[in-house]
């Protein structure tokens, strides 16, 4: 089987694609291969163990489904919210770092030699 990150090609609609796996998907006893290719556009293939093999899932109702399957459960569909939003972000906003060295001489007078 590929793993994720590889890269491999697959001729479509008789059109090679470079093609590269984002992830290895089971659903129920079947194996699925989300990839991408470089426009962005996902596919999915059905994976056949006995043969070594893959074969694009031409029903696209079944490679919407795997596809929101693989939002689902493997990237979350969690928002994370907007940083701007953030708490954390707004202290280190309001921390100056300046404030903590304005009563520090650093030029002070005296010429000793350090090592």
């Amino acid at each position: 089987m590929y793993s994720q990150g590889e890269t491999f090609y697959f001729d479509i609609d008789d059109e090679e694609f470079e093609l590269h796996v984002l992830q290895e998907i089971s659903v129920g006893e079947r194996d699925y291969l989300l990839a991408e290719d470089f426009n962005g556009r996902k596919h999915v293939f059905l994976y056949d163990e006995e043969e070594d093999e893959v074969h694009l899932v031409d029903d696209r109702n079944e490679a919407l489904e795997i596809i929101d399957y693989w939002k689902n459960e493997y990237l979350g569909d969690e928002d994370i919210g907007d940083w701007d939003d953030d708490e954390y972000y707004d202290r280190e906003d309001d921390y100056n770092s300046d404030d903590l060295y304005d009563n520090y001489d650093y030029d002070d007078d005296d010429d000793g030699d350090y090592y």
